[in-house]
């Protein structure tokens, strides 16, 4: 009986010698008793001096360590933490998470003991790869948010990191996190019986998470390494957005941004904006002036539980992605498209028609009369696109709306089964049918068909998305994918120069078509980056379910030429469209004069006078924005973008001329003399000037039908350079290799135009 009693006392005195250890508040009998409960002679190599990432504001201040013992370095990892008022061990992790997107985490949250860490990573490769696997399934990663995966349970050994280079170690039968602190009174580093949620923080301390096998806690490093402070690289102007449409029952809509040096910057607009996000189905985005226009089916996904959502419409400032205005309702039609139409005016193009929007104000408008009528799926509205004079809309089955932008009116319908329209760069506009390519006279609005030699264009009209049909801003050429048949996808780019009005039905064949599963278009599918006239094409995997999940985004040169691909991490993104930021305000050429003397009717041809870089030159609108004397001189743009000076009296006048690319305006003023009256069937004279060659090394020549009366040369200082004009020619032979200004005077106009001399 003594040798039971004895047995059963040392039973309970080893069980409860073990029991005694806590692991963040949780009570541990299968650990073993070598973990230390505090450790001696720690000194660690920094203070809080050599901290460099300090996340949070306030006078007080907190270390916060992470070390993984994986052998990999650097170990040991040291943030700051600052607050005011009251602030616990998990207020610290969860702010350093949310801040630094390379830290992430695996919480288990609302256990009796507060939340319970269960993992830590951090990427130490750069590659924002930042996902979990659990179990095994490669299929379906987890993705943090503000950098936390949550989890219900204590199966922390059961995840491991998507990027094996990072620093990751979960754990809790097989491992665990163990939480040192010290305050500032301590003189050592002591192991914590409670979690961080029950760690209430003091001015000085430090919280120490050190990785823990089973058979005990290792040291806590003497060597820390200070974080260098997380700064976004993500520069909007040097690369392009993907918008996505997400995952449908999951996720609202998102975009993310590829950066030209490679870089995926994944849900850019969520991570400026408290992790909000766009509507379900995102389908649509553009960028007009200086604000990003989103436009999703619906105005929420009711399955989304992670971002908040924004809209049919959601408007965002496109340097900074902040959010500008959302709008659930569009005329209670689901969203479709917007195209800008001047800087204060914008369609919306939805199920049910056309509403007009107001930039200035921020508000969604009235339906524009004879845009509406028919159900949802036979009577949408699909891609806009803005000429100088005429904006034309794709209306499913009744073919192409134009419409008069300055006063919203239905000017006429071109009927046929249209499915997009884009416009050329020499200024045509083409519209696209399943089996035919149709050219429209920007002007005239005459129409040409062109049959589509032996392929087909797929519609995409039943679950809409904007199409694969698109125009290059740098050659004279459409491309769009060919339909494929059945229920494959075409795998072909199709290629049509506008000039010759060739096709070439087989330019590009898509990539990854080898193997049971094959690369795909989804969405849109297919752009052209205006600047540099490359192809943009995004694919997925054949397969349906999990298959989805595998993205790439190729692109290709002007010639057909594979030249880069990106593979996006693994998740059901379903991109809808690729939308290049607009960099560059409109050009105006140095050949536009000063002034002019209208003795007739005189016309100067703006087409040839202005140009943007990154903006089809043949849609910048112009127009008359003022004139101080219109008494003396009438001033218009006739419908070939000419500006045709009228005299009604003698005077002078001056006259404002607008140009707006894509919503980025520049002006110029144009001073009139007008010496006489004419009547309006006088003859127009067209005023006319270039220099060539520029640069030049000898002769420089003028080219123009009016009469030279002076000629001047200066440096950049504005002094006056001895040259002569004879018969059409300057000698600058004798000039110094540099920058000069032409000054030329005629008897219609003067010149000004900048000058380079090899």
């Amino acid at each position: 009986m003594k040798k039971f009693y004895l047995f059963t006392l040392l039973f309970l005195f080893a069980f409860f010698t073990n029991a005694q250890i806590k692991v963040q508040g949780v009570p541990r009998n299968d650990i073993s008793g070598n973990t230390p409960l505090t450790t001696t002679n720690v000194t660690a190599n920094i203070s809080f001096s050599d901290i460099q990432y300090w996340v949070g504001t306030g006078s007080n201040q907190a270390a916060f360590v992470v070390q993984w013992n994986d052998s990999k370095n650097p170990d040991a990892l040291v943030w700051g933490f600052r607050w005011d008022g009251n602030a616990t061990g998990e207020d610290m992790l969860k702010a350093i998470a949310k801040a630094d997107k390379r830290f992430f985490t695996l919480l288990y949250p609302g256990t009796q003991f507060g939340t319970a860490v269960g993992g830590m990573g951090f990427d130490l490769n750069g590659q924002d790869s930042n996902a979990l696997i659990k179990n095994n399934n490669a299929a379906y990663p987890l993705y943090p948010l503000d950098g936390i995966v949550k989890t219900t349970q204590y199966d922390f050994d059961e995840y491991t990191a998507k990027d094996t280079n990072d620093h990751w170690m979960s754990g809790w039968y097989n491992g665990f996190w163990s939480y040192w602190v010290k305050n500032p009174t301590d003189a050592d580093f002591g192991f914590s019986g409670v979690g961080a949620s029950s760690r209430i923080l003091e001015n000085g301390a430090w919280d120490v998470w050190n990785y823990s096998p089973m058979s005990g806690s290792p040291e806590i490093s003497s060597t820390m390494t200070p974080v260098s402070p997380y700064v976004s690289s993500t520069n909007f102007t040097d690369g392009f957005f993907m918008v996505n449409e997400e995952w449908f029952g999951h996720t609202n809509g998102s975009v993310n941004f590829i950066n030209n040096n490679g870089q995926i910057n994944y849900r850019v607009y969520s991570n400026a904006n408290n992790n909000h996000a766009f509507g379900a189905t995102t389908q649509y985005g553009t960028i007009y002036g200086d604000k990003f226009y989103f436009v999703s089916k619906q105005a929420a996904d009711g399955g989304d539980t992670q971002y908040t959502p924004g809209g049919r419409l959601v408007v965002a400032n496109a340097q900074t992605m902040q959010k500008i205005a959302t709008f659930n309702n569009i005329g209670n039609g689901d969203g479709r498209s917007f195209l800008g139409v001047n800087q204060h005016k914008g369609y919306i193009g939805a199920s049910n028609g056309i509403y007009l929007f107001d930039i200035d104000n921020l508000q969604v408008g009235s339906l524009i009369a004879g845009t509406g009528g028919g159900s949802q799926y036979s009577g949408q509205i699909g891609n806009m696109i803005r000429t100088s004079k005429y904006v034309f809309a794709v209306k499913q089955t009744a073919g192409i709306l134009v419409i008069d932008p300055n006063t919203d009116t239905v000017v006429t319908t071109i009927a046929g089964a249209f499915s997009s329209i884009v416009q050329a760069k020499d200024g045509s506009v083409w519209a696209i049918q399943n089996q035919k390519l149709t050219n429209i006279d920007a002007a005239t609005l005459t129409v040409q068909d062109f049959s589509i030699p032996t392929s087909k264009y797929s519609d995409s009209w039943g679950a809409w998305n904007a199409g694969s049909f698109t125009a290059s801003n740098t050659e004279n050429t459409l491309y769009w994918i060919k339909a494929g048949s059945g229920f494959n996808a075409g795998n072909q780019i199709v290629r049509f120069d506008v000039t010759t009005k060739v096709f070439n039905e087989t330019f590009i064949t898509l990539p990854g078509q080898t193997g049971n599963f094959k690369q795909i278009p989804y969405g849109a599918a297919l752009r052209v980056n205006p600047s540099t006239g490359n192809l943009i094409l995004n694919t997925t995997e054949s397969g349906y379910g999990a298959h989805f999940q595998k993205n790439w985004i190729h692109t290709f040169n002007t010639s057909g030429a594979l030249i880069d691909t990106k593979i996006l991490n693994d998740y059901y993104w379903f991109p809808a469209l690729a939308v290049f930021p607009d960099n560059t305000a409109p050009v105006v050429s140095s050949t536009f004069p000063s002034q002019v003397t209208a003795t007739g009717t005189t016309a100067i041809d703006l087409k040839t006078l202005v140009s943007d870089e990154d903006s089809f030159g043949a849609s910048i609108v112009k127009s008359v924005k003022s004139n101080s004397n219109p008494s003396v001189v009438s001033a218009e743009i006739n419908t070939n973008e000419e500006l045709t000076l009228t005299p009604i009296g003698s005077g002078t006048a001056d006259i404002v001329i607008s140009f707006n690319s894509n919503g980025k305006v520049v002006e110029r003023t144009l001073k009139v003399n007008s010496t006489t009256s004419t009547l309006a069937t006088a003859e127009v004279k067209k005023i006319e000037f270039s220099i060539y060659p520029n640069p030049v090394t000898d002769i420089l020549y003028i080219k123009t039908q009016e009469k030279v009366i002076h000629v001047a040369i200066y440096d950049v200082t504005g002094k006056l350079i001895n040259t002569q004009y004879n018969n059409g020619q300057v000698n600058v032979s004798m000039l110094q290799k540099g920058m000069y200004i032409l000054k030329a005077t005629t008897d219609k106009a003067v010149y000004q135009q900048k000058l380079i001399k090899n």
